[in-house]
Parts: C-alpha cells; sequence; structure tokens
C-alpha cells in the first residue's frame, strides 16, 4: 500500500486529510521536528507539508530535499500568498494545494505523484524547481492564478523563451517580471520595449543598436537593446505588431545567438533571454501570413495564458486591497475601508480593461476620498441610468482618429503611424479592420 506522511502545526489539518485517505494508502502523521527522521525511517511515496505561513515549514522542504532530491511533496499554501506558492516549487514541491483543501485536487495530485514515483523507478530522474518575486507583484486566489505562480517557479530555472498571451491590462509585463527576477540573472538587466509603440526603423535600431552614419542623424554608435541586457532578459511586448523583416532578424537571434548592429558588419554573441508578450492572436496571424511561423514556435517554449479578470471575478477583493494599499503609498492617503456595497459593484463589473482598469479606478476613488473609506468608485456603464444616453464604441472613435488622420497627411501611411504612434504593420491591419479607403474621410489639411 502507498504511504502518505502529513504534517501541520494545525491538527485539525492532519486529522482532515487522513481521514479522507484512510483506506486508500498508509496515512502517517508527524510534527515538523520529527520529519526528517521518520521520513527516512518510514519512506513514504508522498509527503504532505502545511506551510501554514511559517518559515520552519518551507525550510522542511529544504531538509526533505537535502535527504533525498526526488522526495515528493505536496504543500498546503494560503491561496492568496504568490510568493509562498513560487517558494515552495522553486524549493522543489511537487504541487500546492491551497487551503481549505479541496479533496478532489489532492487525490488528482497523488495520483500523478504516485505515477511520478513509479516512473521515477524505471527511469531514473523526476526534477522540480521554481521560484520566488517580490510578495506584493501579483496577486490572486484564483485556481488560475495558482498555476501561473507556479509556472513562474518552473520558468525561471532556465532560460528558455517564453511566450504570455493575455488582453490588455492583464499583468502581462508583470509575470515576465517576476520570472527574471526569480531566475539566477536576477541581478542582471531587465529591458523591456513596445514593438508597437515605434516604426519599423526605429524599433530595429531600439533592439540591435546602429553604427556611426548607418541613417540620417545616426551621429555615433549606438547601444541596442540585446546588447544593454547581456546576461539578463529582453522583453517584447506586443511581438504580433514586429515587421517580417525584424521577425527575421528576431528568429536568427533566438537561433544562433548573434546579431548586427543596423549599419555594422561585427557579429556580435548575445546570451539574454527573450520573453515576448501579445494580446494578439498569434497563431491566427500566423495562418494569416503576418507573422513567421519558425518564429511562432521559436518564442513559445513555454506558454503563459494570462486569464482576463472577468473569468477571475474571486481575485477582485484581494486585488482591491492590494491597489487600495499601492494608491495609498503613492497618493499619501489613509483609505482602509471598503464598504460591502461597494465591493460588491466591483466584483459585478466585467472589467473589460482587466487590472488596469481596476488600479485605475481605485487609484480615482483614493484621490477622491474625504476619509478612510472608499466610496466613490464610478464605472463606466450610466447609460444604465439613462436608457436615452449610448456611448460611442471605442472602435468608433479608433475608426474616426485613424480615418482623420489618414486625411490630414493625404494618405501617407507611414507619415499617419508615426502621428498615430504605430507601426506600419499595424496601421495596415486597422485599415482593413475598419474597411477604410483613400476618399472616405478627410483627403485635405
Amino acid at each position: 500500500m502507498r504511504k502518505v506522511l502529513i504534517t501541520s502545526v494545525d491538527r485539525s489539518i492532519s486529522s482532515q486529510v487522513s481521514e479522507h485517505l484512510a483506506g486508500s494508502v498508509s496515512v502517517l502523521c508527524c510534527g515538523l521536528e520529527a520529519l526528517s527522521g521518520v521520513y527516512v525511517s518510514e519512506r513514504p511515496d508522498a509527503v504532505i507539508i502545511d506551510i501554514n505561513g511559517a518559515r520552519h515549514g518551507i525550510s522542511a522542504i529544504d531538509e526533505l530535499k537535502s535527504i533525498d532530491e526526488h522526495a515528493s511533496i505536496i504543500a498546503l499554501t494560503c491561496g492568496s500568498d504568490m510568493a509562498t506558492t513560487v517558494e515552495v516549487i522553486k524549493k522543489g514541491a511537487f504541487d500546492c494545494i491551497q487551503k481549505p483543501v479541496n479533496f478532489a485536487q489532492l487525490d488528482h495530485c497523488l495520483k500523478k505523484v504516485f505515477e511520478g514515483v513509479d516512473l521515477h523507478r524505471k527511469l531514473g530522474d523526476l526534477g522540480a524547481a521554481g521560484g520566488e518575486y517580490r510578495p506584493d507583484a501579483i496577486v490572486g486566489r484564483s485556481r488560475v492564478m495558482e498555476e501561473i505562480f507556479k509556472t513562474i517557479g518552473l520558468a525561471s530555472q532556465s532560460k528558455v523563451t517564453i511566450l504570455i498571451q493575455g488582453e490588455s491590462g492583464t499583468g502581462k509585463e508583470l509575470i515576465a517580471r517576476a520570472i527574471h527576477h526569480n531566475s539566477v540573472e536576477a541581478g542582471r538587466p531587465f529591458v523591456a520595449i513596445n514593438c508597437s509603440a515605434l516604426v519599423e526603423t526605429l524599433l530595429e535600431s531600439e533592439l540591435f543598436g546602429h553604427e556611426k552614419g548607418a541613417f540620417t542623424g545616426a551621429l555615433f554608435r549606438k547601444e541596442g537593446k540585446f546588447e544593454a541586457a547581456s546576461g539578463g532578459t529582453v522583453f517584447l511586448d506586443e511581438i504580433g505588431e514586429m515587421s517580417q523583416a525584424l521577425q527575421v532578424k528576431l528568429l536568427r537571434v533566438l537561433q544562433e545567438r548573434s546579431f548586427e548592429r543596423v549599419g555594422g558588419s561585427e557579429t556580435i554573441r548575445t546570451d539574454v533571454r527573450v520573453i515576448a508578450a501579445t494580446n494578439s492572436d498569434l497563431s491566427g496571424l500566423v495562418t494569416g501570413g503576418a507573422f513567421r511561423e519558425d518564429l511562432y514556435y521559436r518564442l513559445k517554449v513555454i506558454t503563459i495564458d494570462v486569464a482576463p479578470l472577468r473569468e477571475r471575478l474571486e481575485d477582485v477583493p484581494l486585488l482591491v486591497m492590494h491597489l487600495l494599499a499601492k494608491a495609498n503609498r503613492e497618493l499619501h492617503k489613509k483609505v482602509r475601508k471598503v464598504p460591502e456595497e461597494v465591493m460588491s459593484l466591483l466584483k459585478a463589473y466585467s472589467w473589460p480593461g482587466n487590472v488596469r482598469e481596476l488600479e485605475n479606478v481605485i487609484t480615482r476613488g483614493v484621490l477622491l476620498a474625504k476619509g478612510d473609506v472608499l466610496v466613490d468608485v464610478s464605472l463606466p456603464g450610466e447609460e444604465r441610468k439613462n436608457s436615452d444616453w449610448k456611448p460611442a464604441t471605442l472602435d468608433d472613435i479608433e475608426r474616426a482618429h485613424i480615418e482623420s488622420t489618414l486625411g490630414h497627411t493625404l494618405w501617407n501611411k507611414s507619415r499617419a503611424a508615426v502621428l498615430l504612434g504605430v507601426s506600419l504593420p499595424r496601421l495596415e491591419r486597422k485599415i482593413r479592420k475598419y474597411g477604410l479607403k483613400k476618399g472616405n474621410g478627410l483627403t485635405s489639411r
């Protein structure tokens, strides 16, 4: 029969888990101080450690791993504590389960542990890894966030390329930073660049640098992001907006770990990790020919899909308190209380702008607060109070703005892209999306 060892400073936790497992496995219980001795003598198939916010609970993982690097450890953690979850994965825990314990999840986890134990006995090594990060960087207690915490821990242990996908405002850059700061390269630079914010020629120079005289205005040699981030991480936001020409050059960097500056012939070696992010459907862009398939697969060695806030509304209360504390620090305010009706309103809203929109709402509420209570959390949707009022959609506004800018430039798309602050490929896609044609809008200045 399988053996499972349980340890917790809370006897009720040990009792509940023991009672659930009784009959299906042989259950052993002990205190943290006796854990190593019992493990050595009994050699259980799995160890369940209730971290319970205690450092000695985390230290117990180190202790067991020093005895047996293949020890299969399941940690019971507080779901809102991202730092602990990431740290125990880094220490080598097989998995984390939030308290109160979901026994169906525990059974599934133990099944996987036992399969792994059997595989190890047949084939050998079975590894685990992870990472840690500032405890207040990313918060969430939902299952999807718990999985992201685990992936951060796993991804931080190597320099593999990572693709983070999710809507705008979901915190993709925060996740990228968490991976970097949990890696052994944490002391190295983290350099971020938005691929949609610059036209192609400027983006190429920003990424790879240029030599003096490479183009008009290049008065001196410039170091690019891939040089500046030596040994660290380059974060490429909105990678779907990168032109085909730059995609080719980036592919070479990923394949050969080398590049040349614009206007140069010297081959420069690079050892940076690349983390890319997008709010676009890259697989759809590949199908449509707008994004290289080979680059797509090079980028998605590890893929992290960030769920929109509307799909994890259970995280809203925790996020509200986190963002409230942040706004208080930045605005030198002392807003501490959130009325139940206000929290209910925030939990019921769909948050199309995701966490970024929630942060803006909380910041505005703190700024306008007269005392220590958050009251003013005005949300879009005032039309519910006045059925005759209907706002223009964001697409309507964007279409009109692009059409006006194109008319102003006499349909000089390159100049329009500069004025709009987007890349030319992105502008072309918007033109197709809205069916814009020369002559439909303004045609003179």
